[in-house]
């Protein structure tokens, strides 16, 4: 049986208990967010551009059902409350805005370009935890997320970088953890850039290294 047969057969039970009527599907986006203000850059940009690419969404992350955890490890997904759109896309799209905000190359850097031919660096990203957690009767956002930069011409990994954040969200309520997952991503993808500006005169000098 496949997974969306047995997702319409789930539905039909959930209908059968509520006498007929079958829930509507609530859908949510992240939030465009402010990038915090970021320490000032060390040295000059990178030449050249950057192509942002769609976050791995592995596991549960990989559907449009938010995703929930109890404590420490019983995880679950709303059935009826799902991104409108898909959360790697969502965080790539939120990358190019703090990538537009502090830039780390002297072009800019874009969101699923058209061909990745024409550009320096490649950013990949993948999602570690992002979900609503309950843990001693309280409730919480956490968002975990990976990321590198790629050197194209050579496909050689300069730089990546992990990191976690998480924030009691005391309302409890669906629009208010997404509204702290919205903020959580941007703050931390905003210190995986910080980190990345940091690591860059190192970089920078292995790609003049490498060519011929």
């Amino acid at each position: 049986m496949t997974r969306r047969a047995l997702a319409a057969i789930l539905m039909l039970a959930l209908a059968g208990c509520l006498g007929g009527k079958i829930p509507a599907v609530e859908l949510y986006r992240l939030a465009p967010q402010q990038p915090p203000d970021a320490a000032p850059a060390n040295g000059p940009l990178l030449p050249g551009s950057i192509a942002i690419v769609r976050y791995d969404t592995p596991g549960v992350y990989g559907g449009r059902g938010i995703v929930y955890r109890v404590e420490a490890s019983e995880y679950g997904v709303y059935p009826t409350r799902e991104w409108a759109i898909p959360l790697g896309e969502m965080l790539a799209t939120l990358t190019e805005d703090v990538l537009r905000a502090e830039p780390l190359t002297t072009e800019p850097a874009v969101y699923n370009p058209p061909s990745r031919r024409t550009y320096t660096y490649l950013w990949r990203g993948s999602v570690g935890q992002f979900e609503e957690v309950v843990r001693d009767k309280k409730v919480y956002a956490a968002v975990q997320l990976e990321a590198r930069l790629v050197r194209l011409e050579d496909n050689a990994v300069l730089w990546s970088a992990e990191r976690r954040a998480e924030r009691e969200v005391p309302e409890a309520t669906m629009p208010a953890i997404v509204n702290a997952l919205s903020s959580l991503s941007a703050e931390v993808l905003a210190s995986l850039v910080q980190d990345a500006r940091l690591a860059a005169p190192r970089f920078a000098s292995d790609t003049a290294t490498a060519r011929p």
